[in-house]
């Protein structure tokens, strides 16, 4: 009887782990959808080509202990919660043209797959482990260019 017992301890042990990766899975989830849904309504329309100000925290004078590195950007936002939009989410965030984000990762990658405006960073770093801080440099050089040409 003690052996059933404490096989049952395992199992439950077991579950309970199981069950807790599964809480942080839809919690994550549940986070990338509210930041969509509030990227939605900062813009009216995703995909709509308009110009947003600012979502997240746009960092005009922030303290040095709010970045998750060691570079200042207009947006602030962490790699973890990056990976999970799309390309063109990300160019909506800092406010520079989507396709120009992505022909920029395809050069500086040298990615070989065909990808979208509409893809999303995980699914790109399946091929090149990129880290989500050069997309957010890449983004403040963009907009840097564009802020230059005007």
């Amino acid at each position: 009887m003690a052996t059933k017992t404490k096989a049952t301890q395992a199992e439950t042990k077991d579950f309970s782990q199981e069950a807790n990766k599964m809480k942080k899975a839809i919690i994550v989830g549940l986070l990338a959808v509210i930041a969509i849904g509030m990227v939605a309504v900062a813009g009216g329309m995703l995909g709509n080509g308009s110009t947003g100000t600012g979502l997240f925290a746009i960092a005009e004078g922030t303290s040095d202990h709010e970045h998750d590195d060691e570079h200042d950007h207009s947006v602030e936002i962490e790699g973890k919660d990056l990976k999970l939009l799309t390309v063109q989410e990300v160019a909506y965030l800092w406010e520079i043209d989507s396709e120009i984000l992505l022909s920029r990762m395809t050069a500086e990658f040298d990615l070989k797959e065909s990808y979208t405006v509409h893809s999303v960073l995980e699914d790109i770093r399946a091929e090149y482990a990129f880290s989500p801080a050069l997309i957010k440099d890449m983004a403040e050089e963009i907009k840097e260019q564009g802020a230059q040409n005007e």
